[in-house]
């Protein structure tokens, strides 16, 4: 892989459906087992929808700024608006940010399964196992990433048809535990929607600003973007609704893993039971691609920042410290789960996600209108 000064130069490529795929996989993520939207009760998945709006206004964002640098990184192109010393610190903080998210997500991974199924087992051992999957990705290179991601798409949406089969199958949703709607009025849903859901998942596709210069028709971008932003929202709108007809406002809103609670309630005949596994392999896959896609913008963004060749000793080297902050980040799952609620997405999320981008969009436009005026001049 060649380096020129300004430019992408890869033989990594990938393609629209791949890409709509990686997007798909990586909104499912660990949002489709944790539960979106469920503080404002019955109207979760009107949360959602307006999260996904916003979400979509944000993608816009990200798609402008990459339209006018198709061939750079986020982390590259910021140097060309705001100036080289200034761009290379906020492209550090964003190298940063993509690591810590990584982090925060394999923290996720583990606890769930700590809860759920290995309870003896260290956290410490649960994420290494993960981490040496992540890390060996990202040596594969994108291009082997996306090609699982095809792979992964089916097996998921073969998981998640059997949720929906055996639910409605058994006749667990029950309808008036959506109802009524907007009970409260709008302030909790857009409390609920804003900033919280709408930073996790939807902000979160700030990671493919660094994963779009690898798309072979750029021109496609738009459209498969919007249409994977759309169908992911849309899945997770069916998927909470669903959740929330089974087991209602209050169970919903109280417990760590609604996804597990529901498919956990599944028993046809005494014999179709203990769907638990169903859910696991949901969770695994989407959590596997947002730690892979994350780990890997920080760790390309941070190998381009710095003109550094990948090596199987900085890459391990990296890998470990992802491991350890994923451990020692949070005491307990309930503190991990606080800062993640209450703290990551007024502090972390909004700066990186929303704040940043928007600035560097104003700074653009302006450098470009005083372009166009001193041209005319």
């Amino acid at each position: 892989m060649g380096v020129r000064e300004g430019y992408l130069i890869t033989t990594y490529k990938i393609n629209s459906t791949q890409l709509f795929v990686l997007i798909f996989l990586f909104e499912l993520g660990s949002s489709i087992i944790v539960g979106l939207g469920f503080d404002a009760n019955q109207d979760a998945w009107l949360v959602i929808l307006l999260a996904m709006i916003g979400g979509i206004i944000l993608f816009l964002l990200y798609q402008s700024l990459f339209k006018q640098y198709p061939n750079l990184l986020l982390t590259e192109y910021v140097e060309k608006i705001v100036g080289k010393y200034p761009g290379k610190i906020i492209a550090f903080m964003y190298i940063l940010y993509f690591f810590y998210i990584a982090g925060r997500v394999l923290r996720d991974f583990g606890d769930l399964l700590i809860t759920t199924t290995l309870s003896q087992t260290p956290l410490m051992v649960i994420n290494l196992l993960m981490v040496l999957l992540v890390v060996y990705s990202y040596y594969l290179g994108i291009e082997v990433i996306a090609r699982t991601g095809n792979i992964f798409f089916i097996i998921l949406t073969i998981l998640a048809s059997l949720f929906f089969i055996f639910v409605f199958i058994d006749r667990l949703p029950q309808m008036e535990h959506l109802q009524p709607v907007l009970e409260k009025g709008w302030l909790p849903v857009l409390k609920t929607a804003f900033p919280l859901t709408l930073t996790f998942p939807f902000g979160e596709l700030i990671v493919f600003t660094m994963i779009f210069p690898f798309l072979n028709r750029k021109e496609k971008l738009l459209k498969t973007g919007l249409f994977a932003v759309i169908f992911s929202g849309t899945v997770l709108i069916v998927t909470m609704g669903v959740i929330l007809s089974i087991l209602g406002p209050t169970i919903g809103k109280n417990t760590e893993f609604p996804l597990m609670e529901a498919i956990e309630k599944v028993n046809i005949a005494e014999i179709i039971q203990r769907l638990d596994p169903i859910a696991l392999g949901i969770f695994i896959i989407g959590v596997y691609f947002k730690i892979t896609l994350f780990f890997f913008a920080g760790m390309y963004g941070f190998e381009r920042l710095f003109r550094i060749k990948k090596q199987k000793f900085f890459l391990l080297l990296t890998g470990t410290a992802l491991l350890a902050s994923s451990v020692f980040m949070a005491e307990g799952f309930t503190q991990h789960l606080q800062v993640g609620l209450k703290v990551v997405p007024l502090y972390v999320h909004m700066p990186f996600q929303v704040y940043i981008p928007i600035l560097l969009f104003l700074i653009m436009v302006v450098k470009r209108l005083f372009k166009k005026r001193s041209r005319s001049l």
